[in-house]
């Protein structure tokens, strides 16, 4: 059950046979908005076995009692001690007979059931069985079950433990000054609720259980409550293998209704695991918690500093991710802050790439129209005589072994010294230069060597 609801709690394990055996209901009606008598209204019901048709008999009870008790009541404008003893064994006997009249029903079917509804001043309690109702009020914890002859299996308490149950002593009446004044009774009042069958020429056996016979003792019982006051209902399962100081100090200390069901129902399972334990409670007040002893509040405490530890958790892991994010965008934008400069300088380095374009074309249309020039003014010019005689013109000129300027030397030649060419080449660097023969100057003695000059170091 969700635990939205801090005044209300159910809990039950199948034991380690996984049989449904046992069903609950519990409902709160004080948040309405709509005012009804009925502030709350809770059953529990445990059963052996299961019907010919498979379903489960205390669930089957619980469909029935929910159906009758609920539309009734609610219709009315309060909750009439004199009318609710008949109105619950009405439906006790009802949900008898279903049991008995189903098909294949042997009367061997045992349900218990105690249902408990409340208004705002008492609780109205109907039994059956081996189940039990419990009040909790002001720390102490009374047994509501009618004082009946009711066989019911002997507590199976832990080592060293004993009973703590703080029974309710007397009954109510006109003297009791509790009862005058308008406080809770300091004792249940105890009805025998005998439903008599249809006329039979046979005495018919008065069952235990619903089920059993056809005629059955239900058990009545009604007590004044208050807010701060919890109801709680369990199955055999739970009451006879937890003591009651345990479902005090489990109430008292734990943090909601839900949470204490939860953790009795497992204390249960531990104890005892061959058997099934049901338990449902509700809390009489708007939300606010139950009273809590010294250990309780130390757990509490102890709770709400784990909270705010998540909690400071949550926004150091927060502000951690957002760090994250951040740098990720950043990482992203300088990897990429390339493209986007590129985007916005894209239209300035066209425009240089296209004059660029159009300064290489512009220098290839004149390096060709000088190309055509010279080829003009050469085929103007009669062809060269080869060998001629033509002098060198400056000091130290080169003489190089091809047409480039970065040939090896082949030595040095005089100014006004004639040399004979043989014939003319376009070296390297696009220069005309002259294949000549003569004397040259190479590692301080003159010899006569061929090699290459550029032309504007001869004269004719």
């Amino acid at each position: 059950m969700s635990e939205a609801n801090s005044n209300l709690g159910s809990a039950s394990h199948l034991g380690e046979g996984q049989e449904v055996r046992d069903s609950h209901f519990v409902y709160d009606y004080s948040r309405r908005r709509v005012p009804i008598p009925v502030v709350s209204y809770m059953a529990v019901a445990d059963a052996a076995g299961q019907l010919p048709a498979g379903e489960s008999p205390s669930k089957k009870a619980l469909d029935i009692l929910r159906d009758l008790i609920e539309p009734a009541v609610i219709a009315e404008e309060e909750l009439d001690s004199e009318q609710m003893p008949r109105l619950i064994g009405e439906a006790f006997s009802k949900i008898n007979t279903a049991l008995l009249t189903q098909e294949g029903a042997t009367g061997q079917t045992q349900v218990s059931l105690t249902m408990v509804i409340a208004d705002e001043r008492r609780a109205y309690i109907g039994h059956i069985g081996t189940t039990r109702v419990y009040l909790l009020h002001n720390e102490r914890l009374y047994d509501l079950v009618p004082s009946l002859p009711v066989a019911e299996p002997e507590p199976v308490l832990p080592s060293g433990d004993e009973p703590t149950l703080f029974p309710v002593a007397g009954l109510p009446s006109e003297t009791n000054p509790a009862t005058a004044a308008g406080e809770p009774a300091q004792g249940p009042i105890t009805a025998e609720v005998t439903v008599e069958p249809a006329a039979t020429s046979v005495t018919p056996a008065r069952g235990m259980f619903l089920g059993q016979s056809p005629e059955a003792i239900f058990g009545y019982n009604e007590v004044d409550i208050q807010k701060g006051d919890t109801v709680i209902v369990c199955s055999d399962g739970l009451w006879s293998t937890v003591a009651e100081a345990e479902i005090v100090e489990n109430f008292l200390s734990a943090a909601n209704v839900q949470r204490s069901a939860s953790q009795l129902a497992r204390i249960a399972f531990s104890r005892n695991p061959s058997d099934n334990a049901t338990m449902a409670a509700w809390h009489y007040g708007s939300g606010e918690q139950l009273p809590m002893t010294a250990a309780g509040a130390a757990r509490a405490a102890r709770a709400e500093h784990s909270r705010a530890t998540r909690n400071r958790a949550g926004e150091y892991l927060l502000i951690a991710l957002l760090m994250l994010v951040l740098v990720g965008i950043f990482t992203v934008g300088f990897a990429f802050g390339w493209r986007i400069t590129d985007t916005f300088r894209k239209p300035q380095k066209e425009a240089a790439s296209r004059a660029h374009k159009a300064a290489v074309e512009a220098d290839a249309r004149k390096a060709a129209q000088q190309s055509q020039a010279q080829a003009k003014t050469q085929a103007s010019q009669p062809a060269a005589q080869f060998p001629r005689t033509e002098t060198i013109t400056g000091q130290g000129v080169r003489m190089r072994a091809s047409a480039d300027p970065n040939a090896n030397l082949v030595g040095l030649m005089k100014n006004g010294e004639q040399v004979s060419v043989l014939g003319e080449v376009k070296g390297v660097d696009s220069l005309t230069w002259s294949h000549v023969k003569g004397v040259v100057t190479s590692s301080g003695a003159g010899k006569e060597a061929e090699g290459y000059v550029r032309n504007d170091f001869l004269k004719k």
